[in-house]
Order: structure tokens, then C-alpha cells, then sequence
């Protein structure tokens, strides 16, 4: 690999883009973003425009090029998933995109699926199912007028179709379909069958190395990079995200925070998981995750501050400056998103608030929820050491955070906790499977480890021996169900 070889990595996040600019030792040249917005007019619906998602990548793009220009060697991509994206026999989209965060489809799965079709799906993808996966949300379109799709791909294989005219997708990708084989590392007959979807509509499965020429029409998308370059298809961005975390702390679990948390570590050759982990594809495919996903962590975040008229940090800052922390009894249950995806696997929950007294203040339920989501992440911590060990945790924060949240982990979970300083996981673990294309890089090429936080937040004594407390008899509670 050349010294001089640069690669632009593209993160479809559930909000915004972010691209960055890496030289060969994975040091960051240039970095921006741009966001796009989901439209939501209906109960659990969370759609949007994949034209929103072109003009955002070209606008980010523009603004890393202020800076002047670089020689790309290749461009790699990451995505938010699952999200549906239909095109029609003229390669065209059809409406818009559905995001993993709508929640329309379950009660289509429900009616759909019985507990042996579940365990069948189980069995064959390596994950419980609900209306949150590719197929169900195109089951959940099929009686819309003028909706005949050709192709269902998700959101990264749409910009991968975007910049080379390929329709491909890699295994991590797929796994978010609900009839990707796991084993085998190809559409599963018996899945597409059950789901009444023809294995023609979906797109091949290659490879995360896989790389395609960026065409004419391509490159007009991600200006300053010449046709011809490859573009490598990268993976799902919670794998990305753990593939950056593992390249250089290996047999971690990374906790990575955005719009929701994803909890992911490499699964052990002789381990076993269970029906409420998801099991995922690997950057290496033959190589096994397993993934825990708390589904509105940041967005929840995001709705108090909006709610208190604060920004985030300054919320997070209420929350660990908060006097009363040691005697705060409220508890916050963060299942804003409608159901959950961690060590609880329920379409049915929603969030809820306990011990709210007269005498409860803003500083009270700005700790609680980031109690809550500490609490919901232990309980995803706990629920897979009891299938192989944990022996640190790697958390990487939002650009925002104030680091409370890995303090909370760290006081609860009884091993290390290692957190990162600001990074963008997803951009950089994608830079790395582009850079393995281009010359085998790892870890030892590049800089040592990532920066570490010298100091967390700090807790106070009796509070840290209270959270341990109030973390129980959260964990021993009823999730409110919503119906």
C-alpha cells in the first residue's frame, strides 16, 4: 500500500452523513457532515428521502473540499441499517425510505409469523424478528398503489448502486433483511418463501472488500474523486463501528452511542448465544457478533433536552451536577423508540417514568434517564457474560457527551471501562476495510491506540453505592408495556 494512498469514507447515520478523509495510518485529513430530516406524520413512522441522503453526501463532501483537495485512492461505505429502499424496473425509487427506526410493520410480523416461523427465522438469519427488517417493511408497502418493486436494498446499497450501477450488498448488511443465511452467507430459500419475496428482488451478496469502479454519473455525487475509483461496499455501521474498537482492542465489547447504543463484541468460537441476541456477520463474514441494540438512547436524549429547552450537553450537565444524585429515586424506563432490541427483545414497551414526587426537579429526570440507559446497558453486559466472558468494555461517545454515561458503566459493571475520546467509529472502521483493500493495513500500521479519556466524570461515593442499588431494583422492575 502507498504511503500517499488516501481513502473517503461515507457513514449514512440515522440523522446526518458524516465523511472523513484517511491517509494510510488512518489519521483524519478532513471531516464533515451534513444532515437530512425524517418525516414522521403517522404513529411509528420514520421515513426518508434517499435524494435528501445524495444531497447530503455531495454537501459534505464540498465542505471537506473547502479545505482543499486530496487524492482518493478508494471510497468506502458504511450505513445506518435496516432501512428500505425500493426501486422499480427503471432503477428508480419508489416513495420513500423506511427507516429502522418505524415501527409500522409488527403488528404485521405478528399476524404473520407464529412461534415455529419465528424460530425458523431464528434459526437460519441468527435473529428474533420483527417489523424492523427489510422484508416486513416491504410486505407492510405491498398494498400501496403504485408500489411494484424490482429491488429492495438498504440504504448503503442504494448509494452503493448510486456511485457504480452495482446492486450488491455485503453479509452484515443482509443479515438486516430477515432472510439472509448466516451460515451459508446467501439468501436463504426457505426464508424467502416464508416471506412470499422473490430471491431475484434482492441484491448479491459480496463481500465487505468487494469494490466496484465509480462511474461518470458517480462521481458527479462525490465531487474531487476521478471515475474509475474504487468504491468499496464497507459494512452496516454498528459493524464498521465494532471492527474500528477491535482492530485495536481486541475481545472487547464496544459500547457505541448515537441515535440508539449498540452494544457488540466478537462471539467466541465455543460460545452460544440466545434468542434475545442478535447474532451479525463480522467484516469477515466466516467471523460472528453478537449485537445488543437499546433503540433510542441518543434520540431520547435528544427529546428531554428539546422538552427542557436545554441542548443535549447541557442536559447531560444537569444531570451530573445534580445534588440530590445519591437520593434521586426516579426511575426512567428510555423505551421512547416503541419497543426495544437489547437483553428485552419486545415490540410492546414504551417509556415510562417512576417515583416522580412534587419535590422532583429537572435535574432529577435529566439523571434518571441517563441512569436508565446505563441500567438497560448493564442489563445487555450481564445478559452476555452469561455466554462468555467480558472482560472490558470500549465505550465511544457521541461528539457532545460529557463521558457520564461510560462513569455510570464504569461504576456498574465490574470491569474496565475504557472510554474513547471523541471519534466517529463508523467512518473509521469503514476507512479500515477500505485501507485492507488497498495493502493489508491493520492496527500495527497505524497510530497506536486510540486516544483514552484521562478522566471520567467523577461520582461521588455514597451515589455510586446508591446507583448500584437503584440499578437493581430497576433491572428486578416490569417494562411497561404500551397496550
Amino acid at each position: 500500500m502507498s504511503s500517499s494512498a488516501n481513502v473517503l469514507a461515507v457513514d449514512l447515520g440515522t440523522s446526518r452523513v458524516k465523511v472523513g478523509v484517511f491517509d494510510a495510518r488512518m489519521r483524519t485529513l478532513a471531516s464533515a457532515a451534513s444532515s437530512y430530516a425524517t418525516l414522521s406524520d403517522a404513529s411509528g413512522m420514520a421515513e426518508q428521502r434517499p435524494s435528501d441522503w445524495l444531497q447530503a453526501i455531495n454537501a459534505a463532501i464540498l465542505q471537506v473540499l473547502e479545505g482543499g483537495s486530496f487524492d482518493i485512492a478508494a471510497v468506502v461505505l458504511s450505513a445506518q441499517m435496516p432501512t428500505l429502499v425500493a426501486l422499480d424496473s427503471d432503477s428508480e425509487v419508489i416513495g420513500n425510505a423506511i427507516t429502522w427506526q418505524d415501527s409500522r410493520a409488527d403488528a404485521l410480523v405478528d399476524s404473520l409469523l407464529d412461534s415455529s416461523a419465528r424460530q425458523l427465522v431464528r434459526a437460519i438469519a441468527g435473529t428474533p424478528v420483527d417489523g424492523r427488517y427489510i422484508v416486513p417493511m416491504h410486505r407492510r408497502r405491498a398494498d400501496e398503489a403504485a408500489y411494484s418493486p424490482a429491488a429492495l436494498l438498504s440504504a448503503k446499497d442504494f448509494i452503493y448502486f448510486a456511485l457504480t450501477g452495482e446492486l450488491v450488498t455485503d453479509p452484515s448488511t443482509a443479515s438486516g433483511f430477515a432472510c439472509f443465511d448466516i451460515e451459508t452467507g446467501t439468501w436463504s430459500a426457505r426464508l424467502c418463501e416464508l416471506w412470499g419475496v422473490p430471491e431475484r428482488m434482492l441484491p448479491a451478496v459480496v463481500d465487505s472488500h468487494f469494490s466496484a469502479e465509480l462511474t461518470s454519473a458517480g462521481a458527479l455525487l462525490v465531487p474531487g474523486v476521478a471515475p474509475g475509483t474504487p468504491v468499496v461496499v464497507g459494512a452496516a455501521d454498528s459493524v464498521c463501528a465494532h471492527h474500528f474498537v477491535d482492530s485495536h482492542f481486541a475481545n472487547a465489547v464496544s459500547v457505541i452511542d448515537g441515535s440508539s447504543t449498540v452494544i457488540m463484541t466478537r462471539l467466541e468460537s465455543d460460545a452460544r448465544s440466545s434468542d434475545e441476541m442478535l447474532v451479525t456477520p463480522l467484516v469477515e463474514w466466516s467471523q460472528r457478533g453478537v449485537e445488543m441494540d437499546l433503540l433510542a438512547t441518543g434520540s431520547s436524549v435528544a427529546w428531554l433536552a428539546r422538552l427542557l429547552e436545554l441542548n443535549p450537553a447541557e442536559l447531560e450537565d444537569l444531570a451530573h451536577t445534580n445534588p440530590n444524585g445519591a437520593h434521586n429515586e426516579v426511575l426512567f424506563f428510555p423505551y421512547l423508540a416503541g419497543g426495544e432490541q437489547g437483553a428485552i427483545w419486545r415490540t410492546d414497551l414504551s417509556g415510562s417514568v417512576d417515583g416522580l414526587h412534587l419535590a422532583s426537579s429537572r435535574a432529577d429526570l435529566a439523571l434518571a434517564l441517563y441512569e436508565g440507559i446505563a441500567f438497560e446497558t448493564l442489563r445487555c453486559i450481564e445478559h452476555l457474560a452469561q455466554f462468555q466472558p467480558v472482560q472490558r468494555i470500549v465505550s465511544v461517545a457521541s461528539a457532545q457527551s460529557r463521558y457520564l454515561g461510560a462513569s455510570l458503566l464504569g461504576a456498574l459493571c465490574g470491569v474496565p471501562v475504557l472510554a474513547l475520546e471523541r471519534q466517529s467509529p463508523s467512518l473509521q472502521g469503514a476507512a479500515i476495510i477500505a485501507l485492507e483493500c488497498l495493502g493489508g493495513a491493520d492496527a500495527r500500521d497505524m497510530p497506536n491506540e486510540p486516544t483514552a479519556l484521562g478522566e471520567l466524570p467523577e461520582l461521588d461515593d455514597h451515589y455510586r453505592e446508591f446507583l448500584v442499588r437503584k440499578a437493581r431494583r430497576y433491572l428486578d422492575s416490569a417494562p411497561h408495556a404500551s397496550n
